[in-house]
């Protein structure tokens, strides 16, 4: 028989699976990773080609790539063919070096732009850092922008906020804002797309997540647009648009998705699962040491040319029993230029090798895309490395 705990549980279990149905409109597509290219995956290549984390990545108008490695203080950039061209910048506080790299961006001069938090300034390097100027952060921000995007004749950064210290033992900032515009000397205009509009903030998961780094995807048409996406999605992502001199939110419906998109844990039932381990999220701030197990998570998000977004979304179902293996669910969801959902379905890449593999599909995150909507993917190989792989993204339609 089964105990009244149990009955609860499964009912419990039940409810947070319940899906969020999309739109009629919405038709069930594919989605096909098709690689083109792939640097950091021969173990044995000199040490430029290998990474330990590849975290951000940019290209300019002639097809390099530029790569930032989470433990290095310096960009690396390669060819379109994945050549090793050269390492710009290096460790250290002095011109041209940076120590805690927060953001990285190549605007449309093909100029290579870097925000060191630890200097609290920007680098902004020309001819493949053969010429160089720095400009000091515009505001006493306790972290460095991330990431930093083009906009027509303008840049875009996000910020993390940070909690209130009423006592100044910090240098917190109360500014509930998370993008800030720029113009082409770094000089900070507006400030808009509150928090509160994207987060539940009376919920204290969601205001402690909501001040990573982390906390939201985000991609722009690079003219009058930009897309929001929590990295824990509920089933919305938020596009904002640049009209007559101000910038208005629409939230956009996903789908489909679980109804919660995260369930608290408790730290007992943490430390004593693995699997619970690999699809939660630990914060700590304010309200102390908070954990939750992530049912859905955003791992990019991209506008295409065409003007349609398309969200990388990875399911983690909740299972009966907490010590059953967690079967990860990769969905697309591609919504059109009006901001409909048009069409959603599984993720593969084109390498059946990858798709078997749990330990490399875990780990996929989408890191950028270029001008002919190629995407730059990071993932785990087959020995466990990280690597960089530059994909095609096919979308099969009925």
């Amino acid at each position: 028989m089964m105990s009244r705990f149990g009955v609860l549980r499964c009912i419990f279990v039940m409810a947070a699976l319940v899906l969020m149905l999309p739109s009629a409109q919405a038709q069930e597509l594919s989605f096909t990773l098709i690689e083109q290219l792939v640097i950091g995956d021969d173990e044995d290549s000199p040490a430029e080609y290998l990474f330990t984390f590849p975290e951000l990545v940019r290209t300019d108008s002639r097809g390099y790539i530029y790569v930032h490695d989470r433990r290095r203080s310096d960009i690396r950039v390669f060819d379109e063919s994945g050549q090793y061209v050269t390492t710009v910048g290096r460790r250290g506080e002095g011109p041209g070096e940076m120590r805690e790299i927060d953001g990285m961006h190549v605007d449309a001069r093909d100029r290579l732009i870097v925000a060191d938090r630890h200097s609290k300034r920007f680098t902004i390097f020309s001819n493949l850092g053969a010429h160089f100027e720095t400009k000091t952060f515009a505001d006493d921000l306790p972290s460095g922008p991330h990431p930093i995007l083009s906009l027509e004749d303008s840049f875009v950064l996000k910020y993390v906020r940070m909690y209130d210290d009423p006592e100044r033992k910090l240098p917190y900032i109360t500014d509930t804002k998370t993008l800030h515009h720029y113009d082409m000397a770094l000089n900070p205009t507006e400030a808009f797309a509150e928090l509160g509009e994207i987060f539940n903030l009376d919920e204290p998961f969601e205001k402690e997540s909501s001040d990573s780094r982390s906390a939201l995807k985000m991609a722009t048409n690079g003219i009058d647009k930009i897309v929001l996406v929590p990295r824990v999605y509920s089933g919305y992502a938020y596009r904002y648009t640049h009209d007559g001199g101000s910038w208005t939110m629409e939230k956009l419906e996903g789908g489909p998705v679980p109804k919660d998109s995260y369930m608290s844990v408790r730290d007992k039932e943490f430390r004593a699962n693995p699997e619970l381990q690999k699809s939660s999220i630990s914060m700590s701030g304010p309200f102390g040491l908070l954990r939750a197990r992530i049912f859905n998570w955003s791992l990019g998000v991209v506008i295409l040319g065409s003007g349609e977004i398309v969200n990388f979304t990875m399911q983690t179902p909740l299972r009966e029993d907490p010590s059953d293996r967690i079967e990860l669910s990769h969905r697309v969801e591609l919504f059109n230029p009006a901001g409909t959902l048009s069409g959603y379905g599984p993720l593969h890449f084109d390498d059946q090798r990858l798709n078997r593999s749990q330990e490399i599909m875990s780990t996929i995150d989408i890191l950028w895309i270029d001008e002919d909507d190629r995407l730059y993917v990071r993932r785990r190989n087959q020995h466990g490395f990280y690597v960089l792989s530059v994909t095609e993204l096919a979308i099969g339609r009925p």
